[in-house]
């Protein structure tokens, strides 16, 4: 077996490097032949790596059992079943053949380019649909040594916050244990909360409040915490948190509208054009 399979690979090679070399058949089931051009263009470079036989090997084998697999199909499987299996394999090739091309022909053509004003006015006009599941909440925290000397400077910049407040923060942001600044993300309390060791609801549903600071402290570390705005289950979502949504939704709109339209507009060139025809 080992020599047979060294000779398929010299024969496979040469019929990939030399393609005026006859191609030779490998393998037999039934009245199906597997060729060494098959092997050589479906496993490419493979063939060349030190388990290039164990390789060429699977792959005959793999095809042996498809196609002793499909012949008992074939034979066992009565005349209406086959039937039915043909009617949806020309409609998955038809469908497969249309979407790409369809797929193909929009990427031409439509433009992904949606603006702040189109989300903005696609929002007003839908916004019922789009209200939260869960409460959200945007907010900033830092984390201190209890220990820390300017806790009382950081405090007041932190619940400030204009731009020299954030020049300021960001100066000494080396004293920090840990800071989280952003406050234009929109999270779950259980993710914000969860940075302290408090993820659960008991632990945090007390601070949830607009535009609250308060502290939390144990025996090692200081919490400074501003909770800029929270937003409630059943409320309308954030549109900065619903933003990607709203846009993937209109781009599909206008993808679906110039399909409906590329539909119509294909029936009416080929009445046109004498292509296609209508009997009584």
């Amino acid at each position: 077996m080992r020599i047979a399979l060294l000779s398929f690979l010299t024969l496979i090679t040469t019929c990939r490097l030399d393609t005026t070399t006859s191609d030779v058949a490998v393998a037999r089931v039934n009245d199906h032949y597997l060729y060494a051009s098959e092997i050589a263009a479906s496993l490419g470079d493979k063939i060349a790596s030190a388990d290039s036989a164990l390789i060429v090997q699977n792959y005959i084998n793999t095809w042996a059992k498809e196609k002793l697999l499909l012949d008992k199909a074939v034979f066992n499987l009565n005349a209406t079943q086959q039937e039915e299996l043909e009617v949806l394999i020309r409609r998955y090739r038809n469908d497969l053949f249309i979407k790409t091309y369809q797929e193909e022909w929009l990427k031409a053509r439509v433009d992904t380019l949606i603006s702040d004003a189109e989300i903005e006015s696609y929002f007003q006009q839908n916004k019922q649909n789009f209200r939260l599941h869960q409460d959200l909440l945007r907010g900033r925290y830092i984390e201190l040594p209890t220990t820390n000397f300017n806790k009382s400077t950081i405090k007041k910049a932190l619940r400030r916050f204009n731009d020299d407040d954030k020049v300021y923060l960001d100066s000494i942001s080396l004293q920090f244990n840990v800071a989280f600044l952003n406050d234009s993300i929109w999270l779950r309390p259980q993710t914000f909360f969860g940075r302290m060791n408090r993820p659960t609801p008991d632990a945090h549903k007390r601070y949830l409040k607009s535009n609250r600071f308060f502290e939390i402290e144990d025996s090692l570390d200081l919490y400074l915490v501003f909770v800029e705005e929270v937003r409630r289950r059943n409320e309308l979502a954030p549109i900065s948190h619903v933003r990607s949504t709203l846009k993937q939704i209109m781009l599909n709109k206008r993808k679906l509208d110039m399909l409906r339209q590329f539909d119509r507009d294909v029936l009416d060139e080929a009445v046109k054009e004498n292509i296609f025809e209508q009997y009584d």
